[in-house]
């Protein structure tokens, strides 16, 4: 039987649907309880706002209608985390005209409530405020000044309001705070360096990029000194450009390169496996050429094993190489000793399947496995903001599942207003904290080269987030 929730609020109230705020200029409900009032007001206790499991509910999640599709993403989240965390199933989408007696209002410009809170607030900072009515609502606003700051009140409501708290709003809520990108974001000092993967070895950070060189920073802070160690690969006689996104793994004891070379027998672009004993190399190659099909363009090979043992490569078959010009993500099973494939390629999606894609690439694949067993692959394509990162998940939490994209990014110049970005992968620092490690921007500007960018990111409900501490 389906779970459906009441809001209770004296009198109690029916609520929960969700819902853009589409007119501009609408005005907030009547009825808001003053900041100052007479003696009586003063003293009647303000109600807390509770979902509880006993009847049928109203909802509103208002935001600025024309927001770019990443930021209706991470409002969305609000939405995914009742639904996770509360049970909670949400009203009919059709239902938007309705007038409704309580809201969360998210950072929407069109709402009085919600400007007049960001008015008092400095850069970087938000506040997370309830405003009960006199008839029994209830809106809640969150209200932020720059990016960081909007990330930050999303996830700080979900933490508190809806994690912590079990739904429960206090009527006094007043939740303040600060942040800002450079609190959250850490800028290597590798000069340039494109498609950065990080490998922590003994408490040292080893950086791999486009180019094929290795950058050491043994300093034992993330934000310390990396240095140019030079070329860490014996490059192959077949090997003529294109040296690009090498990702190094340590499995079984050795350390294994997947990455990317132009050949010049097949004219072809391709991905091939090499092997070191150790992270500063020399790698070199255990394929025989290119592992992929050599009648394809792929790029971008990364490293998963499976529940079962089994090893893959997961990689790009370029766009460059696809009947229809549009880019697909692929998979092949590998041998023990990962010097070939050991079955055929087959397809897991293409570029055009997200909602938010306006672009026909599928670069910087990069596998994570939950905690709750939700298989997500992280992968980089352009939205309406340029390069950015997504996550796919598998229904079935295994490489042959079935894939679908979540409409949430995890990253895009549209959540920073800095610089796009993307090739994501994920490492774990020294303190135990993960890291989304990406370049940004995509193409170097007159004020900056494209550069490893690190951003603390956490699971949740099955997904990643921002980590806004």
């Amino acid at each position: 039987m389906r779970s459906v929730f009441r809001l209770l609020l004296p009198p109690v109230l029916a609520l929960l649907l969700m819902t853009a705020d589409s007119c501009s200029g609408s005005a907030d409900p009547s009825g808001i309880l003053p900041e100052t009032a007479d003696t009586e007001a003063e003293e009647r206790e303000i109600p807390e706002i509770r979902l509880a499991e006993d009847g049928s509910t109203e909802f509103r999640l208002v935001y600025d209608v024309d927001v770019p599709d990443a930021l209706r993403g991470l409002y969305f989240s609000i939405r995914d985390a009742f639904h996770e965390h509360l049970g909670a199933e949400l009203l009919p989408y059709d239902d938007y005209q309705k007038e409704l007696s309580f809201e969360i209002i998210a950072d929407s410009s069109r709402r009085e409530l919600c400007r007049e809170l960001a008015d008092g607030l400095g850069e970087g900072e938000y506040e997370i405020k309830a405003f009960p009515r006199e008839d029994g609502g209830a809106s809640v606003v969150l209200a932020c000044r720059g990016e960081a700051a909007r990330i930050a009140a999303v996830e700080r409501f979900i933490d508190e309001c809806v994690v912590n708290r079990g739904g429960v709003v206090p009527g006094d809520l007043d939740l303040k705070g600060k942040c800002g990108m450079n609190d959250l974001i850490v800028t290597s000092s590798i000069p340039q360096l494109r498609d950065p993967c990080v490998l922590v070895e003994d408490g040292v950070y080893y950086a791999y990029g486009t180019g094929w060189h290795c950058w050491k920073n043994d300093s034992g802070s993330l934000s310390g000194a990396f240095r140019d160690l030079g070329l860490c690969v014996e490059v192959p006689a077949d090997a003529d450009t294109n040296f690009w996104a090498p990702e190094v793994h340590r499995y079984q004891g050795k350390y294994y390169m997947f990455t990317t070379y132009k050949s010049r027998r097949t004219g072809h672009r391709g991905c091939s496996i090499f092997c070191s004993d150790g992270p500063e190399g020399p790698f070199r190659e255990i394929t025989d050429g290119h592992a992929t099909p050599k009648n394809w363009d792929s790029i971008d090979g990364t490293f998963y094993v499976d529940e079962d043992g089994q090893p893959w490569m997961i990689f790009v078959h370029e766009w460059t190489s696809t009947e229809d010009g549009v880019g697909r993500m692929a998979a092949a099973k590998l041998s023990e000793d990962l010097t070939g494939f050991v079955s055929e390629p087959i397809e897991l999606f293409r570029a055009d399947d997200p909602s938010w894609a306006r672009g026909n690439v599928t670069d910087g694949c990069w596998m994570y496995r939950c905690s709750t067993g939700e298989l997500l692959m992280l992968w980089s394509n352009w939205d309406s903001a340029g390069y950015c990162v997504g996550i796919a998940r598998s229904d079935n939490g295994r490489v042959d599942g079935k894939w679908t994209q979540d409409k949430a990014l995890l990253y895009s110049k549209a959540m920073t207003g800095d610089y796009d970005g993307g090739h994501g992968m994920l490492f774990t620092d020294t303190d135990g904290r993960m890291y989304l490690s990406i370049h940004a921007p995509n193409n170097a500007t007159d004020a900056r080269m494209e550069v490893p960018i690190f951003i603390p990111v956490k699971e949740r409900d099955g997904t990643l987030v921002w980590d806004v501490r």
